[in-house]
């Protein structure tokens, strides 16, 4: 049976926009440049939780408060051509019909504020939750989201491509979609989590919205 969606939530960075490589890179240059240590991009992957300002914070303490315009500068300056570009069109119809959608995301509100700004969707959700200093808060937020819509929480799709992603879908009750278009994806693993749907390309996603999202009558 199609699950029928009346909502859509979103994650951002390799959801919205392919950013995560960018993110890690200008991670890095921020913190070694207020006396932290040379992090691979791994390294910088498995600190991933906190927002930027929080990753920042564990890294080089106070010098937090500087090291994140390092930060917004360099991802700033790198964020061009990074859009799903199908993906942001779905965003763009499913507002035009009338459908309810939200951000929520791990990353701190300007570095939110920042990606939407250049993906020409600020203003298009009706709310961008952003994170916490002090590690993730989506699936509470994700909740109090559904809550305010007054939606069947089953009736409500959070999209985001991290296998946490799908955790928090489900300790909010909503749908679980993984999304798995970015440059490396691992598809397989994010099968094996059984999340309620897969998305393996942006294609796919164009074709399940039509499937599957109740646009308001």
């Amino acid at each position: 049976m199609t699950l029928r969606i009346e909502a859509i939530i979103w994650d951002v960075d390799g959801t919205l926009a392919d950013t995560l490589d960018l993110c890690a890179s200008a991670l890095g240059t921020a913190i070694e440049s207020h006396g932290g240590p040379a992090l691979t991009k791994q390294e910088i992957f498995s600190r991933f939780g906190p927002t930027e300002e929080g990753v920042l914070r564990d890294e080089v303490g106070d010098r937090w408060v500087d090291a994140i315009e390092v930060f917004l500068d360099e991802y700033r300056a790198g964020l061009d051509g990074t859009e799903f570009r199908e993906v942001n069109q779905v965003v763009r119809a499913l507002a035009d019909a009338g459908v309810p959608q939200s951000v929520v995301t791990g990353k701190g509100a300007r570095g939110a504020a920042i990606t939407l700004d250049v993906l020409q969707l600020s203003g298009v959700f009706e709310e961008v939750a952003a994170g916490s200093m002090d590690g993730s808060v989506k699936s509470d937020e994700i909740a109090r989201i559904v809550s305010a819509w007054s939606i069947p929480p089953r009736r409500v799709a959070y999209i985001g491509d991290a296998p946490s992603d799908i955790q928090s879908s489900r300790e909010a009750g909503v749908v679980a979609v993984a999304a798995a278009w970015k440059s490396g994806a691992d598809v397989e693993h994010l099968a094996s989590l059984g999340p309620d749907v897969l998305l393996r390309s942006e294609v796919d996603l164009v074709d399940w919205v039509a499937g599957a999202v109740d646009a308001p009558s």
